[in-house]
């Protein structure tokens, strides 16, 4: 009976012990699964706005760059007296950028478009807003000017004169589906999408969602489900105020959404980016969860280790699922700018510097390659950056051929060998593709102290693109960009246009002479920038920025016309004209109507194509085939080229052996070597090939008589530099060519 009662009293006492115990344990495991509940979904709701975010900078960019170019042909046809001539010629435009048209209206609504029709857009919404000096961008509209009638969207600006009074509406009208489909904004696993609307509630933009229809009306949408009507007016009263949003809205099902206004043209329109992702994908992601720990409540006494092991396991696994749907870049399958920002924020010394690298001249590959080749060389650039960063630095895809890293250096020569080893390997990429002319570019930032990514990545970015397209030198830091330079550079590239069309831009002419110095044989056009209070802008600040900016084609053609407009109005006047040769930039090669667009010019004028020369750098032929049958078709026009440069690059045998030059102009850095032994006898071997292979040779930079009496000794043919003139404006070099004339008579 005694042990009977004492087994009893055990019982009674482990009863006492184990009910509460487990009663606690219980409740502790509800509470830290509501606790985890609420933490992961705080973490994916972050995760939402992470990636509505970088889906508004990709809207922005998409629309911006449509802006920059219909302000850049708007600005031309200010000042253009024959609107309509000029916006016909635009229809290259149209082409290349995929758009439907591109019109002008004038103040009474009468516009002329690259289609060639006329019509009166009066009563059209854009125009009125225009001609209030509003830029607009209609909804989707039903487009009325082509047989297919296909979804088309209208941007337009306001076009202003120097007295900022409206002068008419320039419009860009584009394929809303192409439009729509060039932005890729599918997100967590391809269950969540974004979207954006209008001012008036119409769907603009919806590249991912096949139930949210281009021109539908997202307000009607929401209306017609009765569970909207408190949470949508009062997301609207926050969006029209400027302020961002989020909830769940209900549409077909409940979705979680976060709502961001986006400023587009200044200011003047508004369009609201939606991201959303339904309810029952988050409530998959806790399901898991939510399941093994209500099982483990049930055994939670005899397995507590066990199942708390299990749920921090099955927890992790979730967030890290969740982390890597909202922060892996599309094509590399790594970090994307959410991540980096991410993993910079949990750093515990962030001390080093912030890279901004731009693939330089990364078309080039798809053109020459193809876009599968170009998302090749992504891929490796990404697997040379992950290799380069450290356990403490981190890398990441920003966009198309843009990453950024960040290396924990603290010497500047050490961080500049580790920048050179990636340059060399990704150098090494493109060379194996036999794509010439891709490297990488690099804006360096020490980030400081407390200072959020985006603005440090901001001004590593800025250095990026202030660094000028010199091969000699790959990265900038921030605090070398000259400030004033760069507002100069802006300014410059802003007059670009108004100089273009009010010819600032002058053509001087540097003479060339024969070896013995009797006579004048032709000259070289030179382009000098004059500015509208008569002072000058040295060629060697814009002609690289135009360069850099890809302005340079314009100044290329403006400069070939120019120089057959004065030639054909000295040969009217009865001059003996002699041969000019005109500088050709390796961007204009690239342009495949160029021979076409010259010769054109050349008929335009009635010019004969032996009095207009060509002239191409020695570094523009690096491995471009393409331009070997550019120069060959010029050949067979007539038109003669000149290798200009000869002796600057690493390659002049192997351009030599292409046969496609008639002229040799050999480069004031070999002049100068005249008078050492070694110099001398290069310069003979080179001179003498050229002539077995029956090219004319012209020596630049001649400036002694040193100098004149060895070339002459090796039977060069012409002779350019400062010892017989300097480039001169036409109005000079006309004197000459008369002074010529009386001389012969």
């Amino acid at each position: 009976m005694r042990e009977k009662n004492r087994k009893q009293t055990r019982l009674l006492v482990a009863t006492l012990i184990v009910i509460p115990i487990g009663i606690l344990v219980l409740f502790t495991v509800l509470f830290f699964t509501n606790k985890m509940e609420e933490e992961m979904h705080t973490q994916l709701v972050q995760n939402l706005k992470d990636v509505a975010h970088q889906n508004e900078i990709a809207l922005k960019n998409q629309i911006h760059s449509n802006e920059l170019l219909l302000k850049g042909l708007a600005s031309e046809l200010v000042s253009d007296t024959d609107q309509a001539e000029t916006v016909m010629q635009y229809q290259r435009f149209v082409e290349e950028y995929g758009l439907k048209r591109l019109g002008f209206c004038q103040t009474d609504g009468m516009t002329v478009s690259t289609d060639g029709a006329t019509t009166n857009l009066s009563r059209r919404d854009f125009f009125k807003r225009g001609m209030q000096g509003k830029s607009s961008v209609s909804g989707v509209l039903q487009d009325a000017m082509s047989d297919e009638h296909g979804n088309v969207t209208v941007m337009s600006i306001p076009m202003k004169d120097e007295a900022g009074q409206v002068q008419g509406v320039a419009c860009m009208t584009y394929d809303s589906d192409a439009f729509n489909d060039s932005l890729q904004m599918r997100s967590f696993d391809g269950e969540g999408c974004s979207f954006a609307v209008n001012e008036n509630g119409s769907i603009m933009v919806s590249p991912c969602n096949d139930k949210l229809e281009l021109a539908a009306n997202f307000s009607n949408m929401l209306a017609a489900n009765p569970k909207n009507s408190d949470s949508v007016k009062e997301m609207w009263q926050k969006l029209r105020a400027g302020n961002k949003a989020s909830g769940i809205l209900y549409l077909n099902e409940a979705d979680y959404y976060y709502a961001i206004p986006v400023p587009l043209m200044d200011g003047d329109v508004t369009w609201y980016m939606f991201t959303v992702v339904p309810k029952n994908y988050f409530d998959q992601r806790l399901d898991t969860v939510r399941e093994t720990l209500y099982r483990m409540d049930a055994i939670v006494i005899v397995c507590i280790l066990a199942g708390v092991f299990l749920t921090v396991g099955i927890f992790r696994k979730q967030r890290r699922e969740a982390m890597r749907l909202a922060y892996t870049d599309s094509l590399t399958g790594g970090a994307n700018f959410a991540k980096f920002c991410f993993v910079m924020g949990a750093l515990r010394n962030r001390q080093g510097y912030l890279i901004s690298l731009d693939i330089q001249n990364f078309s080039n590959i798809n053109i020459a390659a193809g876009r599968a080749a170009g998302d090749a060389m992504i891929m490796d650039t990404w697997k040379v950056l992950q290799d380069a960063a450290k356990s403490n630095e981190t890398a990441a895809r920003v966009q198309e051929d843009h990453f950024i890293l960040f290396l924990a250096e603290k010497n500047k020569e050490k961080l500049l060998d580790r920048v050179d080893r990636i340059t060399k390997q990704i150098h090494a990429l493109a060379k194996n593709m036999q794509v010439p002319g891709v490297y990488p570019k690099y804006g360096i930032y020490e980030l400081k102290e407390n200072e959020s990514v985006e603005d440090g990545y901001m001004k590593a970015q800025t250095a990026c693109n202030y660094l000028k397209s010199d091969r000699t030198k790959c990265y900038m830091f921030y605090d070398e960009i000259n400030h004033d330079e760069m507002l100069e550079e802006q300014s410059m590239e802003e007059r670009f246009d108004e100089a273009l069309a009010a010819r600032e831009f002058e053509v001087w002419y540097q003479p060339k002479y024969s070896a013995d110095g009797a006579e004048i044989v032709g000259s070289e056009a030179l382009v000098r920038w004059r500015n509208k209070d008569g002072s000058m802008v040295s060629p060697g600040r814009f002609i690289p920025l135009f360069e850099k900016n890809g302005m340079i084609a314009r100044l290329d053609e403006y400069m070939f016309r120019s120089v057959c407009r004065q030639q054909s109005l000295w040969k009217r006047q009865g001059y003996h004209i002699l041969p000019v040769s005109v500088n050709l930039s390796r961007a204009s090669l690239y342009y495949s109507d160029l021979v076409e667009k010259y010769g054109n010019i050349l008929k335009e004028y009635q010019l004969e194509p032996e009095y207009v020369q060509i002239e191409v750098t020695e570094t523009a032929m690096e491995g471009k085939n393409d331009i070997l049958d550019v120069l060959g078709k010029f050949r067979n026009m007539g038109v003669r080229i000149l290798m200009d440069d000869f002796g600057t690059g690493y390659s002049s045998l192997a351009v030599l052996s292409m046969k496609c030059f008639d002229t040799l102009k050999l480069d004031k850095s070999l002049i100068d070597h005249i008078g050492e032994e070694n110099g001398e006898t290069l310069l003979y071997h080179v001179i003498c090939m050229g002539q077995q292979m029956g090219l004319h040779i012209t020596a630049e930079g001649v400036e002694n008589d040193k100098q004149l009496v060895y070339l002459q000794k090796l039977h060069c043919d012409d002779i350019q530099g400062f010892l017989f003139a300097r480039p001169m404006p036409a109005g000079e070099y006309e004197s000459l060519l008369v002074h010529g004339i009386d001389t012969n008579n």
